[in-house]
């Protein structure tokens, strides 16, 4: 009987055993310390990409933010003292106007002064305290109140106003100022100025006054009027806001905007034409006379903008350059801030003067 060979490929089951041994523990543990290793550095740069990606989102809000103030400022600042058609002039009274009166006569003695400002009160001073409560004011900041008519269509009858509503009827040499609709049953117009024909009534415009200042906070807190510790959820953010002369209840009224958060100062530079030409005085100067206001033909400002959210592991130890109203900080605290300048004409009046 022949015998039975066993092809060389084959290998005894004892044999295969001992070459699939498996890992040893020293080898399975470095193989673990290997991985935590790798997940660890994995991690690290997730978080520090994510970290990074917030400083940016918050530092791009902050741009935004102070981008945004600023044009809102210009935009208003560049259509003060626009009054439809007239081009006559207008003497201003013997004190500053009040900012929160809403009597046709008291407006009527205002719109000599299409730019008025409180120089960094403490806190905010009579009358204008009527309306701005001083909690919602940060102490130290300025105050602008800007004067003007409202730039687009005018009303061709009085008829068709707003209840409450202040409207401004100008032909080249005169206005007449009084609240919408009118005229009513018992009532005669007040608006009886003509155009050139002598019959067609001149046109109406509605007369916007708004109040720009900084405020602790942006919303307040649930049943609050004005700032509290609570506003914003418990961390108030400073807001630049904005009082507005509207109409409410058939009756003018101020309403409060908050316009753009995390603007935390406001200081403004007034340049005061000297010469009568149009050419605003050099330096600007933070706080005119009252026989300098008519007189204001541009503005230097400057806010200081912060970030909404606080950056962890950061402290600000710098100062921040706000115009001749001097420097402010270091903060010593952990929100990131940047100063926006520029210089804006006041283009009606110091047009007006050319």
């Amino acid at each position: 009987m022949a015998a039975v060979t066993t092809p060389a490929t084959l290998r005894p089951l004892s044999s295969l055993r001992r070459r699939q041994t498996g890992m040893s523990l020293v080898e399975l543990m470095v193989a673990i310390a290997i991985g935590l290793f790798l997940m660890a550095g994995i991690t690290a740069l997730i978080s520090q990409q994510s970290s990074a990606r917030a400083e940016l989102d918050k530092s791009s809000r902050q741009i935004e933010s102070g981008r945004y103030a600023f044009t809102l400022l210009q935009d208003d600042i560049e259509h003060a003292g626009y009054y439809g058609r007239f081009g006559g002039t207008m003497t201003a009274s013997g004190v500053l106007p009040n900012p929160c009166s809403v009597a046709t006569a008291s407006v009527g003695d205002a719109l000599a002064l299409p730019l008025q400002g409180y120089d960094a009160p403490t806190s905010v001073p009579a009358p204008l305290s009527d309306c701005l409560p001083d909690a919602n004011h940060v102490p130290g900041t300025d105050i602008l109140v800007t004067r003007r008519l409202e730039t687009g269509d005018a009303l061709a009858s009085p008829a068709t106003g707003v209840a409450g509503q202040i409207y401004v009827q100008t032909t080249p040499a005169d206005k007449k100022i009084g609240i919408g609709p009118d005229p009513t049953p018992a009532t005669p117009s007040t608006y009886t100025l003509v155009q050139k024909d002598a019959t067609t009534p001149a046109p109406l415009w509605r007369y916007v006054q708004s109040i720009y200042f900084i405020s602790p906070c942006n919303r307040y807190a649930a049943g609050a009027i004005v700032c509290t510790s609570a506003a914003d959820g418990g961390k108030p953010v400073p807001t630049l806001k904005r009082l507005e002369l509207t109409a409410s209840g058939g009756a003018p009224a101020f309403v409060i905007t908050p316009l753009v958060d995390g603007i935390q100062n406001m200081q403004l530079d007034y340049g005061v034409d000297a010469i009568g030409a149009g050419t605003p005085a050099v330096p600007f100067i933070t706080a005119p006379a009252l026989a300098d206001w008519p007189n204001v033909m541009a503005l230097q400002i400057s806010l200081l903008a912060r970030n909404a959210d606080a950056s962890a592991g950061y402290s600000d130890t710098k100062t921040y350059s706000m115009g001749s109203a001097g420097s402010v900080g270091p903060f010593s605290d952990s929100y990131k801030r940047h100063v926006y300048t520029g210089t804006v004409r006041v283009i009606n009046p110091s047009s007006r003067r050319e």
